[in-house]
């Protein structure tokens, strides 16, 4: 049979489907808003090159296929709203949305779908992540936006960009791996609004995880190309990396840090041979903002020269927000590219910038204003980022300087020392084997 493709979406009296085991040439099947579908046939995991399957909006109270499939790449669930029980998987799938349905754990063998890039669990009923979800190598987006039930989060894969665990009230542990493990990510958006039950040491890791990835990022971007950011009001996520989480005090690692609305950066011994950044943090005070649902928040960041109240300037930075109440206190890391080429220029030839900031909720066209109970800056150069990763890493900066010491030197007592090195080592684990055998 040719057939590849079989659209049976908004098909009202649909029950059940036929055997399509005989299909072989499907590719492509959609059979969304089928309120009376409650179930499928298991020949449709049987089909070897399904790519798309759509079964969004049904009444399916269980999806189980023993076959690991070897070609479906995008698998759609969303609003099966009696769906309890899930376990499917495929080498090659790329998305999956679980969204508002009440599935509460994701197959043990999750982790094998390493070509996953996009998982949606938004309102789902998920309890928490699969052990082995850290082996999802390609994933770059997870939402699980408002699901209640989650109440910890494994270890989370480096190639994610997007995090999205808003309004998840049950959330008290996050695990995050080790610091060499998070220098190799690369986090752009992670948001943990109103998820008020995470406990000090998650709170403190989670700060720790975007102090790092804020950095790198600002970093890489310091010597980006001139931009004119004409698309900026429209694109403005694609400038930026974010980091919210719940929280009432200004990070330490900032180097400016204020409780007023203002505060003077001193950029005397600031060297100006490469380019500066500024890294934001700001504090919104809760629980009374209110916002429009995808406006999120807004920035105003006005510029006095030298502390000169005539010349001033100005500029804006946009933050998302999914939420439209902030129910406590959270801290605000933001870089954004645009902002800081901005105050790059205007530094240029200053001793002394005093910044001073508005937040608003909404937008352009309808705002309130939002409480602050305090911002930070931190200017970042070159130098700054590499004192940070001579903190942050320490094992890595001593093999990169015994690496150098190598290249430089010639002295052959230099490698004589070298040498001794691992000799010592194995005598004192003959020493400690001896003593144990001893005792």
């Amino acid at each position: 049979m040719n057939l590849k493709e079989v659209k049976l979406s908004g098909s009202k009296s649909l029950k059940e489907l036929p055997d399509l085991s005989k299909a072989t040439n499907l590719e492509e099947l959609y059979i969304n808003s089928c309120p009376q579908l409650t179930s499928v046939s298991p020949s449709i995991f049987s089909l070897k090159k399904l790519e798309k399957l759509d079964l969004g909006f049904c009444s399916l109270t269980k999806i189980i296929s023993r076959n690991h499939l070897s070609s479906l790449s995008y698998f759609n669930l969303i609003f099966c709203n009696k769906l309890r029980e899930f376990s499917v998987t495929s080498e090659n799938l790329v998305m999956l949305d679980l969204s508002f349905t009440p599935v509460n754990a994701l197959p043990s063998s999750f982790g094998r779908q390493s070509k996953l890039e996009i998982l949606l669990l938004i309102n789902s009923g998920i309890q928490n992540l699969p052990s082995d979800f850290k082996n999802l190598t390609r994933l770059r987006y997870l939402n699980a936006y408002n699901s209640t039930e989650l109440h910890t989060l494994t270890e989370l894969p480096p190639s994610l960009q997007t995090l999205d665990i808003t309004g998840c009230t049950l959330l008290k542990t996050v695990w995050l791996p080790s610091i060499s493990e998070q220098l190799k990510e690369s986090r752009r958006e992670v948001l943990f609004w109103n998820c008020l039950k995470l406990n000090r040491h998650s709170l403190k890791a989670i700060g720790l995880n975007a102090h790092i990835n804020v950095m790198k990022f600002a970093y890489h971007h310091l010597s980006a190309p001139d931009e004119n950011y004409d698309d900026y009001d429209r694109n403005y996520r694609s400038y930026q990396v974010r980091f919210v989480y719940p929280g009432s005090r200004i990070p330490e690692w900032l180097e400016y840090k204020t409780t007023k609305d203002y505060v003077v950066i001193d950029l005397s011994s600031t060297p100006r041979s490469s380019p500066i950044g500024f890294i934001f943090c700001f504090v919104i005070s809760g629980p009374k903002v209110r916002t429009m649902k995808g406006y999120g928040f807004i920035f105003y960041i006005t510029i006095t020269k030298d502390e000169d109240e005539s010349k001033k300037d100005s500029i804006y930075i946009y933050m998302y927000s999914p939420v439209m109440r902030v129910a406590s206190d959270h801290v605000c890391v933001i870089y954004d590219q645009r902002c800081s080429h901005y105050l790059n220029n205007r530094a240029k030839t200053l001793t002394k910038l005093k910044i001073k900031v508005k937040a608003i909720a909404g937008n352009m066209h309808h705002q309130q204003g939002v409480g602050l109970k305090g911002f930070g800056v931190s200017p970042i150069n070159t130098s700054a980022y590499h004192s940070f990763m001579e903190r942050i890493n320490p094992r890595a900066t001593a093999y990169h300087n015994v690496i150098q010491q190598i290249n430089a030197s010639a002295d052959h007592s230099f490698f004589q020392q070298m040498h001794f090195i691992p000799m010592l080592a194995i005598v004192l684990f003959l020493s400690l084997l001896w003593l144990r055998c001893r005792l």
